[in-house]
């Protein structure tokens, strides 16, 4: 029973969600004064943030994830867990991040309005687990409860500066394309079956006698989304004064390379193989998640070692839940 609930959890990719309010934190010039134990307590949040969000997801989309062999492995569609059990379990993650927020009390006006950007983050997250399947574009709505999260990270220590919202717009932007690019291609065969309405179905992305077809409007919209990105990540050391170093530079204009050339090989898939689909957006999101640490390790560098928890999260849970590095059975 107990690793139905970790595997319901989606704790492959639970350590994208948790650094979110983390690097919000990060984010503020006063970095270097942050006690490791507040950071530590963000990233429970983010934790609990991430199971309620994937878990209510999963309530929702039953349905829709039967339809598809690959999502057996689901305890949901397997049936080793209730709906109702489910529900429980991701509203109970809820009340515990609201009670672990009561760390960062100073007065009540501060404590409320950072009550009101994590209840902001819920209410999207929770319009998105809604709504995902039924109108095109609601991954915009999730990245927002992304952008909120990290807000509230960065306003649990103090007034949000111009580099936090900078951030927070990188994080929605890449949820953005998680969802409407990476998990549109993951998803196509049931997603059509089930009739769901997304972005990639408007657009004529689907899975025809196991070929995929992916139009020229869906790849450019991935592809524009990524640049939209790539822009942001540089966009600090330009205007907003923060110093770049030739390793830094280096780095992230390497990572910004490979990340285009995992989207590549990912579009390029002719044959519907939900394993080597699973494998090229871990590669994608390793590449991707790591830009933000580099570009924010200006402030202090250990800021950069955030880069390797994704991964590491990522490779850890695979072994241990399935035995295998890239390919999360649940994703």
């Amino acid at each position: 029973m107990l690793r139905d609930y970790i595997e319901l959890t989606r704790l492959f990719n639970m350590g994208l969600t948790a650094i979110a309010p983390v690097l919000g934190a990060l984010s503020m010039w006063n970095v270097g004064s942050l006690p490791p134990w507040k950071l530590f307590i963000l990233f429970i949040i983010g934790s609990l943030a991430h199971i309620y969000g994937f878990v209510i997801n999963d309530v929702i989309d039953i349905r829709l994830d039967k339809l598809s062999k690959d999502l057996y492995a689901r305890p949901l569609v397997r049936g080793s867990i209730t709906r109702k059990r489910a529900a429980v379990f991701a509203i109970s993650c809820l009340i515990g991040s609201f009670l672990l927020s009561f760390v960062f009390f100073s007065d009540l006006l501060s404590y409320a309005v950072l009550v009101c950007i994590l209840l902001m983050a819920y209410f999207l997250a929770t319009v998105y687990d809604i709504a995902s399947k039924k109108y095109p574009g609601m991954d915009l709505v999730v990245a927002s409860a992304i952008f909120f999260l990290i807000l509230f990270g960065a306003s649990a220590i103090g007034t949000p500066t111009r580099l936090v919202y900078i951030v927070a717009l990188i994080g929605g932007i890449q949820v953005l394309f998680m969802n409407m690019i990476n998990g549109a291609i993951k998803d196509i065969d049931h997603d059509k079956q089930g009739s769901a309405n997304t972005v990639a179905i408007r657009l004529g992305a689907k899975v025809y006698a196991g070929v995929i077809a992916l139009p020229v409007s869906f790849k450019t919209t991935g592809y524009l989304i990524e640049i939209t990105r790539i822009a942001l990540i540089f966009l600090p050391f330009v205007f907003l004064g923060l110093s770049a170093s030739l390793w830094q530079i280096s780095f992230l204009v390497l990572f910004e390379v490979l990340t285009f050339f995992s989207i590549y090989k990912l579009y390029s898939i002719k044959t519907f193989d939900r394993t080597r689909i699973r494998k090229l957006i871990g590669i994608i999101v390793i590449f991707m998640y790591a830009s933000v640490p580099i570009m924010l390790s200006s402030l202090n560098i250990y800021i950069i070692l955030v880069a390797l928890i994704p991964p590491l999260w990522f490779f850890a849970s695979n072994l241990v839940l399935h035995k295998t590095i890239f390919e999360p059975k649940t994703m």
